[in-house]
């Protein structure tokens, strides 16, 4: 940042230190906001939820701001048993779901073998039967940067974010905010677009949800 703009002074214990965390970490949360739109790009996180007996939600995992997948997880091995499948209706995993959800009735219980979510709770079909684990992998905030801490992200975004960052410092109270959200643009899209393509061998295969006969 101080190489961006010579005026800082950003040295341990110097003057713009703190007003320079404070920016750089709302230039880290606005670059959180953009990368969660690309589905697996940085989905390093990953963790579990739990379901409760005969309670159709469980709580959205704090801090995830994408669910790349859910997977159950088989109680004796500690490992993935399947992949739950993602259901596309809203509040699809009621008795209004479309096939094959609706061959069981709201009262079947068992476990978990899809999934509907709103950012707010994670809705399972069927009614989980108990109590059952289920990993997700995502993506999840960073913590805050701070000045003796670790970057978490790769280094070609330390540009970027510290330009950001340098301009958000010199935006002025009457500055028109498009000009902000253009230099978001400019600094980000090329980066998102390289940390998006870890993978290129080959296009993406189809995937069917559904089965149909005539």
């Amino acid at each position: 940042m101080e190489l961006l703009n010579q005026e800082l002074v950003m040295q341990t214990g110097e003057a713009d230190v703190t007003r320079g965390l404070v920016a750089l970490n709302r230039a880290q949360d606005h670059f959180e906001s953009l990368i969660a739109l690309r589905p697996n790009a940085l989905g390093s996180a990953i963790g579990t939820v739990t379901t409760t007996a005969s309670t159709e939600a469980t709580a959205f995992p704090s801090g995830v701001l994408r669910i790349d997948k859910l997977q159950f997880i088989d109680a004796s091995t500690s490992r993935p048993a399947w992949d739950l499948i993602p259901i596309e209706q809203v509040g699809g995993h009621s008795t209004s779901q479309f096939w094959p959800y609706n061959l069981s009735s709201s009262t079947m219980t068992g476990k978990p073998r899809g999934y509907w979510t709103n950012g707010t709770n994670i809705y399972w079909d069927p009614l989980p039967s108990g109590t059952h684990t289920v990993r997700y992998y995502g993506l999840a905030v960073a913590a805050d940067i701070s000045a003796a801490g670790t970057f978490a992200y790769p280094d070609i975004l330390i540009l970027p974010l510290a330009a950001f960052a340098s301009r958000l410092m010199r935006t002025g109270v009457d500055d028109p905010v498009g000009d902000v959200a253009r230099t978001a643009s400019e600094l980000f899209d090329s980066v998102i677009d390289t940390l998006s393509n870890f993978t290129r061998e080959q296009g993406k295969s189809l995937h069917y949800r559904y089965a149909h006969e005539t």
